[in-house]
């Protein structure tokens, strides 16, 4: 059992299912899906690390758009109604099978619970909503309120503004490696959640536990 009385999440890719948007069309996607969802994904992060080097901030709902548009057009995919499915389906994004009881357990340990995330409030809310989490969930935090993206030390940085802990009491938890590195290198302890068995990025900073699911983790 660890000491930190606040474990902070990141969201998608952590707590919400990025490939279910995609997974849902696949039908009509075809042997499309799994690329396009790949693609989407790799090109919304960008996307935001980009923005933050101009130092030029759109919600994160907006990127999600942008690099959507990027996708479908680079695999030749030119359907409106097709792109609105997405859009909607990625509103009402889909929680990890894991999640729901994890964090009730965390809840019933009187475990503090926080998402910090690059969505703005308006989808993190819908998302948190349509898994119905919001009861299992202390406090949202979004990057709205800097106007920068993970790995800034300012997003990190507002975790602390919220709870006026010491790091040492904090665990943070993301499925993505350079994000476990952004909060290891601001000094939180991590765990990475390595859901698919991914190589761990060469930066400053480290996981300090390596998980596949939630559950696997020994509150």
């Amino acid at each position: 059992m660890n000491e930190q009385s606040i474990y902070v999440f990141d969201a998608y890719g952590t707590l919400f299912d990025v490939d279910s948007a995609c997974r849902h069309l696949s039908k009509k996607l075809g042997k499309n899906w799994i690329t396009l969802s790949t693609i989407w994904r790799q090109k919304q992060l960008e996307y935001t690390w980009l923005r933050n080097g101009m130092d030029s901030y759109k919600n994160f709902w907006e990127i999600t758009k942008n690099s959507l548009d990027y996708s479908m057009k680079s695999l030749k995919i030119n359907d409106g109604n097709l792109r609105g499915e997405l859009l909607d389906l990625y509103y009402k994004i889909e929680s990890f099978n894991e999640v729901k009881k994890f964090l009730t357990n965390l809840k019933n340990k009187n475990i503090k619970t926080c998402i910090l995330t690059n969505g703005n409030y308006e989808m993190i809310n819908a998302a948190v909503k349509n898994s119905n989490l919001e009861l299992v969930i202390d406090k949202i935090l979004s990057v709205e309120i800097c106007k920068k993206f993970k790995p800034s030390k300012e997003v990190y940085q507002l975790v602390i503004n919220e709870f006026q802990e010491e790091k040492k009491n904090y665990l943070f938890f993301s499925s993505n490696s350079w994000d476990i590195h952004g909060a290891s290198n601001f000094g939180l302890k991590t765990v990475w959640v390595n859901r698919s068995n991914k190589v761990d990025d060469k930066l400053p900073g480290k996981p300090d536990f390596v998980i596949k699911k939630l559950n696997e983790y020994k509150i």
